[in-house]
């Protein structure tokens, strides 16, 4: 014999939805239904029991078969339409196999049999709580599941982001030492990693409300840019240029520690907003440029907390930068080829 605690096993986090047209059998059986389930709503009939089924989520249907208005048939395949997977006990005081076999065929998984009692009760609804609740433990891991997943898919879109980054860099610093003598090489890498020694006494770094100003503008503009690959609508690329508007802005007031960067990056934006129908056209290079504007907004977002703590008054400030100025010109190039064309070897000092 099936016990209430062993019912409470499954029953105990499970939402019910009681259905029945006669008050006092309804209100006498929701006492037992009471002691078995989190929650219990009461319905008068299948019209009603439809209206709350269409505003809250129930584990269980019990039902009455013969009410006014809906019978409790009708209810059940407005409620299966609605959820196939719906887990449904109905009540009959009739016991003739076809309409037993009826009620199964509307998608019923058990019925019960007036007049109803308390060990049948049980007995008939042990095995649904136990398959609702276990339904609902799989919805709960699925979900969990699709979380870490999703954990998971932005950690590999960063680490992704970094390695490019890290290609892209290797590939800068190939690029500054082929644009430069041979017997300029070994004192160009000795400055480029120096020990960063301060030309001045003032500290100069990031102000709080700038870190936070470019660190939201270092988030958007990878995104915007993503969206602008996906669905090509033109406003991605005007946001993209004011972003790096307001970045070269914020970087203007830190002249002249940041000049090649404010340079680099008032011209990019200039092209953005003045060239969009070049950009639409880029179709073919939008993985390069989104590479490029990943890695520079990786840089960007490290040069921000250095140096919202440390000072840009360095004697080697303008060698730490040149990587990235360089990735923006790359992007300009990509942009507009007849300028880099015209403008022959970048030069950044």
């Amino acid at each position: 014999m099936i016990t209430i605690k062993e019912v409470q096993n499954y029953s105990k986090q499970l939402a019910v939805l009681y259905v029945e047209d006669n008050d006092a059998l309804r209100e006498e059986t929701a006492v037992i239904f009471r002691l078995l389930f989190a929650k219990v709503d009461l319905a008068c009939n299948g019209e009603e029991g439809i209206e709350k089924y269409n505003r809250d989520t129930y584990d269980i249907i019990i039902t009455d078969i013969n009410m006014p208005r809906i019978n409790g048939i009708e209810m059940i395949f407005q409620m299966r339409e609605i959820n196939p997977e719906q887990k449904i006990i109905a009540i009959s005081a009739h016991d003739e196999p076809t309409t037993l076999i009826n009620m199964m065929r509307k998608g019923v998984n058990t019925f019960l049999l007036k007049p109803i009692n308390l060990n049948e009760v049980l007995t008939i609804i042990y095995p649904v709580c136990r398959d609702a609740s276990s339904q609902n433990m799989n919805a709960e891991l699925f979900e969990e599941l699709n979380e870490e997943r999703k954990k998971y898919k932005k950690i590999a879109i960063k680490l992704m982001k970094h390695l490019r980054t890290v290609e892209i860099k290797n590939s800068q610093l190939g690029m500054i030492y082929a644009q430069n003598n041979n017997e300029d090489q070994s004192q160009l890498f000795q400055e480029y990693f120096s020990k960063d020694e301060e030309n001045e006494s003032e500290k100069v770094v990031f102000l709080n409300d700038d870190c936070e100003e470019m660190i939201e503008i270092l988030s958007e503009i990878p995104d915007e840019l993503s969206l602008y690959v996906d669905d090509k609508h033109i406003g991605h690329i005007q946001k993209i240029g004011d972003d790096v508007a307001k970045l070269s802005n914020i970087f203007y007031r830190y002249s002249p520690f940041l000049d090649p960067l404010v340079k680099s990056l008032k011209e990019l934006s200039s092209i953005i907003l003045q060239k969009e129908d070049l950009l639409v056209k880029l179709d073919s290079k939008a993985e390069q440029i989104l590479s490029l504007f990943d890695a520079i907004c990786i840089d960007l977002n490290l040069y921000v907390k250095r140096f919202s703590v440390e000072s840009m008054a360095m004697k080697n400030i303008h060698h730490i930068h040149q990587p990235t100025t360089l990735s923006i010109q790359q992007i300009i190039s990509l942009i507009c080829p007849d300028l880099a064309d015209e403008g022959g070897d970048i030069d950044f000092f």
